[in-house]
């Protein structure tokens, strides 16, 4: 038999992997190996490892697999494990053998006629872009390619791509239209590949979410979550639900947002570390909005380089009434993102708040009139909600009330119709700031409205902000209003669980409940009465508080 034709047992590893029985395809290629020790086997075995979670072995098989395909002149095949391997050392965070790998990958493709391979050497090359406007082009040729060698793997993924550097630069109509019909390729079978698949529709929430296209990114967060878990793709399940978290977290469903960024963590601990920064940033943000700083500090220790943290560093240090740092650190990443209109927008917002807290007020005003630039041609609705928030607070800092309420409106609308209760909070509390003067009666319905949305969703700052306008409103609330009767009735039966010392699971068993539902219950409660861990929340009820 031809060593590169393979028989039965791979024709079975094959099958596997499609299957995603990792470990019937482990065992296939190993057979293989043992018997021919062909390249082909040997890229099977490396995907099967990654799966299992043995990522270095499995980078390390497809490794010799490449320079298998490389010396049999197969290029086709050697460009594909040439990207994987280059992707994997790009997500890990090394840099320069990720790029070291992707010109092995595109020195296998010398000489060779039109392939695929190249079609997936542009797409690594699109990951690796240093523009927005970059990436979309080698997206662009790795359509083509894959349009010319009807390769319906590197079709979709390339659409996703494509999609999501649209939406990014603020061409939401245009990036939605490639997002949907690469869904649509997807859920129809073009793609074989699990792994290519999973990061397929990871990109697809990403933009999604990045839009503010919350039902959608919903409805497509639950696909990939059956996705992943059908599949037992844990590593690609880790990137996703911190995309699912971001969802739930600005739909207010904080509980569940919780235990989707803890589940992510794990999966990160696992599977590749550096992967988790993103889904680090997203619990420090929680946390803030929580109330709960030393947590937010202690999760963000040592992350000061990661653009990804640079938002949740900034937040906290305007937390923490240290508004210059945070200024400092917003304007680094609005350097790094470049033409990524996306990632400015959910920078600029921020900024505005810490040159408000810095006193300067031109320089948040320019920072709310760049949001508002980017917000008028991209047609996303949150970014319009944004920069109408920020236009209300700098009006607001400049003593123009009628502006500030205009435009607190505006936002408070946008956000209504997004379905995101924190933010629409927020915009209601500046039109209570800003008609506290001509129309206090309604200032203090908006203000209590206010109060009451942060109060059910734990959001502690939030609770402070408002009840600081309810004071000045003259309806003398606490500032920090939080006590044991804000506590709904079963949380109060956890509560005194919890002080006894029950674990999540004895909870369970004792109300008879779930011990995730359990798990909810806790973490609102250690929100709700602005404490930090269990032993706290049992101290607070020992004092019959």
């Amino acid at each position: 038999m031809d060593p590169e034709s393979g028989g039965d047992q791979l024709e079975a590893g094959r099958q596997a992997l499609e299957d995603a029985r990792w470990a019937d395809a482990r065992t296939a290629f190993e057979a293989e190996l043992a018997a021919r020790g062909s390249a082909e086997a040997l890229d099977g075995l490396g995907q099967a490892l990654w799966f299992l979670g043995d990522v270095d072995d499995g980078i390390a098989a497809r490794e010799r697999a490449f320079d298998a395909y490389a010396r049999g002149g197969r290029c086709d095949e050697a460009a594909r494990a040439g990207v994987w391997i280059s992707h994997q050392y790009l997500i890990s965070g090394r840099a320069s053998a990720a790029r070291g790998w992707l010109a092995r990958a595109e020195r296998a493709l010398e000489g060779a006629g039109p392939c695929a391979g190249q079609g997936w050497v542009a797409i690594e090359r699109a990951r690796h872009a240093a523009s927005v406007d970059e990436c979309a082009a080698h997206a662009r040729r790795a359509m083509a390619v894959a349009q010319d060698s009807d390769a319906g793997d590197l079709e979709v993924y390339a659409l996703s791509i494509l999609g999501r550097a649209e939406v990014s630069a603020g061409r939401r109509e245009d990036g939605m239209r490639l997002l949907e019909e690469a869904m649509a390729a997807a859920a129809s079978g073009r793609v074989r590949n699990v792994h290519t698949l999973g990061e397929a529709y990871c990109n697809l929430i990403i933009a999604c979410t990045n839009a503010g296209e919350w039902e959608r990114a919903a409805e497509w967060c639950e696909l990939v979550d059956d996705f992943a878990r059908a599949h037992d793709a844990t590593p690609l399940l880790g990137a996703c639900r911190t995309v699912h978290a971001d969802v739930l977290v600005s739909t207010g469903r904080w509980p569940e947002a919780e235990q989707a960024l803890e589940s992510a963590l794990a999966a990160h601990r696992r599977y590749v570390p550096a992967m988790g920064a993103p889904t680090v940033a997203a619990l420090a943000e929680l946390r803030i909005r929580q109330g709960r700083l030393p947590e937010a500090e202690q999760l963000l220790a040592g992350r000061e380089e990661h653009l990804s943290s640079l938002r949740a560093l900034a937040q906290l240090r305007i937390a923490e009434a240290q508004p210059q740092m945070a200024v400092e650190l917003l304007e680094r990443g609005l350097r790094a993102a470049g033409d990524d209109a996306m990632r400015a927008t959910q920078l600029l917002a921020p900024l505005v708040d810490a040159r408000l807290a810095c006193g300067d007020a031109p320089g948040a005003a320019q920072a709310a009139d760049e949001l508002a630039a980017l917000a008028a041609p991209s047609g996303i609705r949150v970014v319009a909600a944004r920069g109408d928030l920020a236009a209300a607070r700098v009006a607001l800092a400049c003593e123009d009330s009628a502006a500030a309420a205009d435009a607190a409106r505006c936002a408070l609308a946008e956000f209504s119709r997004l379905g995101m209760p924190l933010d629409a909070g927020e915009a209601r509390l500046e039109l209570a700031r800003s008609l506290r003067t001509v129309a206090p009666d309604v200032a203090l319905d908006e203000a209590r409205t206010a109060f009451a949305t942060f109060r059910e969703l734990g959001a502690s700052r939030a609770m402070d902000a408002a009840a600081a306008v309810l004071r000045d409103l003259g309806a003398g609330t606490a500032a920090r209003p939080r006590a044991y009767g804000e506590l709904t009735a079963r949380e109060q039966q956890v509560l005194s669980l919890l002080a006894m010392g029950l674990s999540n699971a004895q909870i369970a068993q004792t109300l008879v409940i779930s011990e995730k539902t359990a798990g909810h219950h806790v973490s609102r409660i250690l929100s709700k009465l602005g404490v930090r861990n269990r032993t706290e929340a049992a101290a607070y009820a020992a004092r019959g508080a």
